[in-house]
C-alpha cells in the first residue's frame, strides 16, 4: 500500500450519502418508504473508516441535489457519496450538478473507475460518468453509479484505500 513520505495531519472523514433517484422518491412520497440496496451498502461499506450519516433520499433535481450537499456539508460531511444519477441520460444529472459546486476535479477516479468496471462491463463502461471532485478546500465528492457492483468497487477498491491520505492533501 502506498505510504506517503510527507507529514500529513489526521482527518477523520464524516460521510454523507445521498441516492439521486426519481423511481425511488416518487415511491417514498406515495408509500412513505422505499429499499434502495447501493445506498446501504455504501453506508455499510465505509463505516469502518469514518462516521456515516444515513442515506439521503432525492430526486434528479437540481435544486434537491445542490441542497442535500449543501446541508450535509453544514452538518460537518467532508466527504459526500452520491449515489444514481450518473449515465448518459436525459435525467441523468448528478455529475454536472455536484461538478458545477466543486473547485477542482480529480479526474483520476473516473478514469480508474471506468477502467476498473471494463473487466465486467467491456466498452459499455465508457458511458459512466462516474467522477470525484473537492467542494470547497476541505470536502470531496464522489460520485456512483447507483448498481451495487458500482457502489462495491468504487468504494472498496478505489475509496477507502486514498480516502486518509485525501482528506490529509486537503487539510495541509
Amino acid at each position: 500500500m502506498f505510504k506517503p513520505s510527507h507529514e500529513q495531519p489526521r482527518v477523520e472523514p464524516v460521510i454523507g450519502i445521498i441516492v439521486v433517484s426519481d423511481s425511488r422518491f416518487r415511491k417514498y412520497l406515495e408509500e412513505g418508504s422505499y429499499e434502495d440496496e447501493s445506498g446501504s451498502l455504501a453506508a455499510g461499506l465505509l463505516r469502518d473508516v469514518g462516521r456515516v450519516y444515513s442515506p439521503v433520499l432525492v430526486p434528479n433535481n437540481r435544486d434537491y441535489l445542490r441542497g442535500a450537499v449543501a446541508v450535509l456539508q453544514s452538518m460537518g460531511a467532508n466527504v459526500v457519496v452520491t449515489i444514481g444519477g450518473t449515465g448518459v441520460g436525459r435525467r441523468d444529472l448528478t455529475a454536472d450538478v455536484v461538478s458545477e459546486m466543486c473547485t477542482k476535479d480529480v479526474e483520476g477516479f473516473g478514469e480508474t473507475f471506468r477502467r476498473r468496471s471494463e473487466a465486467s462491463l467491456g466498452p459499455h463502461a465508457m458511458m459512466s460518468r462516474a467522477c470525484a471532485c473537492v467542494l470547497g478546500d476541505s470536502a470531496i465528492a464522489f460520485c456512483l453509479p447507483g448498481s451495487p457492483d458500482a457502489v462495491k468497487l468504487a468504494v472498496n477498491e478505489l475509496i477507502k484505500p486514498v480516502l486518509g491520505h485525501l482528506l490529509g492533501e486537503l487539510a495541509r
